[in-house]
């Protein structure tokens, strides 16, 4: 009787490699104008987006990864004040660092997906007083660099043979992708001049970069949102007796929505999106106005949490087998799960803003700005950005702008745990809105109250490694009366051996690899030692081995 084996295609990210790298990014803050000179810097704080990193893919032939990106870093320092001048000595300032690297892994190609993750391990800072508007930052960031690519393969999940057939498996957690797809579309808006910029003569130069980016599935497809940061560079109208700067830079948002379309995807499934600028131009419609237009290009990747049992040896007591085997890479989850946090608090007016009569709508956005893991807990920290419309109270006789508009941000920290989870495992998360609501508070006309519900969804992972059965044959060989001699004499022999054999556990040994040693089934060895767990056995242990 032959092995029969049981298959299962499953679609899933093969990990093509994967590096851990250190960097060291190093930039200078500069204090803007307004901001008083340094006299000591008190503290340096910095923050990393890894959903803002741009990667790029060189030539398979140089197996290179290209990651950039910027930090965000806060510094806050005792002002120099001359004397005679009002004092206040501690300020505030930020800036960006932009950096750049590579990571070497053989067999990368353009359409594969690189994901990153990275983690300040120190921040170092340095101020000369002869620069006194300048500080030095260094920070050591550890990178997190996995590279993946789809494929389709057939998984052994069971066989059947002889009746001593002995079959070991391994169950594993893996992202079973549902679909992808990959898109283009085109982004187009008028963007006008500020009042306080001047007029535009030429366009120079339009860059742009998406940041903002959220999505929501429904049946069979992705709805993707977000923002489209543009700087346009022109050359501005100068009207004659007027100072001239001819060179004027301006920044504008354009909101975007888009859509693909990824058959079996449903909600409550996870997501991988990114969206990238491909293409940017700005014409100059009038002297007030650029029509800008944008290429945008959106892969997008759904996929679910799927168990399946793999086999990774076989052997018979009783049959020679072949057994073939190939090693696998891929992503195992450790696990996943979901939280939800409520945020109350008590928002004012802002001082140049009239006084609360209604409120008319108040919307949510929630930004990450950092996420870590810790001892199997993931812990994600952003800022919820409240945008608020209103009816304003104006007394008569004044200048009537019923509808007033305000913003403000609030801080939140939520986590979730995931048993096993570990800081150099890789970290997907998503962080929606699901309900924002506002209310002003009677008798009080500078204050409102706000409420959201924020979900987090985490998953974690880990690239495994292991060598899984592809293909069995059993073996039969033409033999010679020589060997059949031979096998007969063995045979004798082996009838002359004792019925057992006592062997002594030793560190590292499994019930499946003595009883494959020894040409035995486990459940043999099971049974002469009435073993009640199987999976647990301990160094120095006795053990009967059974002669079948």
């Amino acid at each position: 009787m032959g092995v029969y084996l049981t298959k299962e295609l499953v679609r899933v990210d093969k990990v093509v490699g994967e590096d851990k790298t250190q960097a060291i990014v190093e930039g200078t803050i500069t204090l803007p104008d307004g901001k008083p000179d340094i006299e000591r810097v008190i503290s340096i704080d910095a923050t990393l987006d890894t959903e803002s990193l741009e990667t790029d893919i060189l030539d398979s032939k140089i197996g290179k990864v290209i990651v950039e990106g910027e930090v965000d870093v806060n510094a806050i320092y005792v002002a120099d004040v001359p004397e005679g001048q009002p004092q206040q000595p501690v300020h505030f300032v930020e800036g960006k660092i932009d950096f750049s690297f590579f990571v070497k892994i053989p067999g990368v190609k353009k359409d594969m997906d690189v994901r990153v993750r990275a983690k300040i391990e120190h921040i170092q800072h340095s101020f000369d007083p002869n620069r006194p508007r300048e500080i030095k930052v260094r920070l050591v960031v550890m990178f997190f660099v996995k590279v993946t690519r789809r494929v389709e393969i057939e998984i052994v999940i069971d066989a059947t043979g002889p009746k001593d057939l002995q079959v070991l498996k391994k169950t594993l957690r893996i992202e079973d992708v549902i679909g992808e797809a990959r898109a283009q579309n085109i982004v187009k808006s008028d963007v006008g001049v500020p009042e306080e910029k001047p007029s535009i003569e030429q366009i120079l130069k339009v860059k742009a970069e998406v940041r903002d980016v959220t999505s929501k599935i429904i049946k069979n497809k992705i709805i993707i949102e977000g923002v489209l940061e543009v700087g346009i560079l022109y050359v501005a109208i100068a009207p004659e007796g007027q100072p001239l700067q001819p060179v004027h830079f301006m920044e504008a948002e354009i909101p975007f929505t888009q859509f693909v379309e990824i058959h079996g995807a449903d909600e409550g499934m996870a997501r991988f999106i990114r969206v990238e600028v491909e293409h940017i131009k700005g014409r100059r419609k009038d002297d007030r106005t650029v029509t800008v237009e944008a290429i945008l290009k959106i892969r997008a990747k759904v996929f679910e949490t799927k168990i399946i049992q793999v086999v990774i040896d076989i052997f018979s007591p009783s049959k020679e087998l072949h057994v073939e085997k190939k090693r696998l890479k891929l992503d195992q989850v450790i696990g996943e799960d979901e939280n939800e946090i409520v945020i109350k608090d008590t928002l004012t007016v802002p001082d140049e803003k009239p006084d609360i009569e209604q409120i008319y709508k108040t919307s949510c956005k929630a930004r990450v700005t950092e996420s870590r893991i810790i001892d199997g807990k993931v812990i994600v920290e952003g800022v919820l950005t409240l945008e608020t419309l209103y009816v304003a109270d104006v007394p008569e006789g004044e200048p009537q702008q019923p509808l007033h508009f305000m913003e403000h941000e609030i801080d939140f920290t939520t986590f979730v745990e995931i048993p096993g989870a570990e800081e150099d495992m890789m970290l997907d998360f998503d962080v929606i809105v699901e309900h924002c609501s506002s209310s002003a508070i009677p008798n009080d006309p500078r204050r409102f109250e706000v409420r959201a519900v924020l979900g987090l969804f985490a998953k974690v992972t880990q690239m495994v490694e292991l060598d899984i059965v592809v293909h069995v044959e059993e073996e039969y060989v033409e033999e010679e009366e020589e060997e059949k001699e031979e096998k007969k004499e063995k045979k004798e022999k082996k009838d002359d051996k004792p019925a057992m054999t006592i062997y002594i556990v030793q560190r590292g040994d499994t019930l499946w690899n003595i009883a494959k040693r020894y040409n035995v089934t486990v459940e043999a060895i099971v049974r002469a030692n009435n073993i009640a767990n199987p999976d647990s056995i301990m160094p120095g242990q006795q053990l009967v081995i059974p002669r079948m």
